[in-house]
């Protein structure tokens, strides 16, 4: 496969390899083999394409925000002042609590992915991120369910 591969030339088993992966960047060989239903040499071998495809850019680290289950997300909606959503962007970047964020068109500049131990601690963050010089107006909006993710 070359390098420009994309998720749309992929077949069902390295799609399901991935999902795993997406699920669980570190899991063992030998249960994404089970998953799915392949050898553990194909696939590892799969993983390997995968990777030097480019398709698989790499395995992160990511936090626990509380030693529980249970946490609360919230978006945040933020329209910022002309000329300053690069700084906006790069000063939630700083907030290990900032999940993601987009910059998007439309009547939002930025929609920024926040996850806490509860609403009260997003409550505070989504304060003290209001008050940061360059942003005009923030709204948030609060996940109620979350069917899966990644």
């Amino acid at each position: 496969m070359p390098a420009s591969s994309n998720l749309q030339s992929l077949d069902k088993l390295d799609r399901k390899i991935l999902s795993n992966l997406l699920s669980n960047g570190r899991e063992s060989i030998a249960n994404l083999s089970r998953n799915v239903g392949l050898s553990r040499t194909a696939v590892s071998e799969r993983i390997n394409r995968l990777e030097k495809t480019g398709i698989i850019k790499g395995y992160t680290a990511q936090i626990r925000i509380d030693n529980s289950s249970n946490t609360a997300s919230c978006y945040l909606l933020i329209s910022c002042e002309k000329g300053r959503k690069q700084d906006v962007s790069a000063y939630l970047k700083e907030i290990p609590e900032v999940r993601s964020t987009s910059i998007v068109g439309g009547s939002f500049d930025i929609i920024a992915l926040v996850e806490a131990s509860d609403l009260q601690s997003i409550h505070y963050l989504a304060s003290e991120i209001e008050g940061f010089c360059g942003i005009r107006t923030l709204q948030t909006t609060v996940v109620l369910h979350q069917p899966f993710c990644r």
